[in-house]
């Protein structure tokens, strides 16, 4: 993934969970704050350390492809 596209990627993911979040609402707080977290990064100046320690902190959700590719998007901004 390139760092120019992680913004896009951040919204098409927000919209996916925004519905997920609808569909399920005994969705665990902390995924839907570690999401809010991403969404937040993405908004502002790239921080690498935020997107590291982000990075890490997801490591112990399993919600799918959606939140493997929040994943993929926070290791692109870790890069950078």
């Amino acid at each position: 993934m390139q760092p120019e596209t992680v913004r896009s990627v951040a919204r098409r993911l927000e919209n996916y969970f925004d519905w997920y979040l609808r569909m399920d609402p005994d969705a665990s707080s902390a995924a839907c704050e570690l999401f809010n977290r991403f969404t937040a990064l993405v908004d502002g100046p790239v921080n690498t350390t935020e997107a590291k320690r982000l990075l890490d902190e997801t490591r112990g959700f399993a919600l799918g492809c959606p939140w493997e590719e929040m994943r993929l998007a926070l290791q692109t901004l870790a890069r950078c």
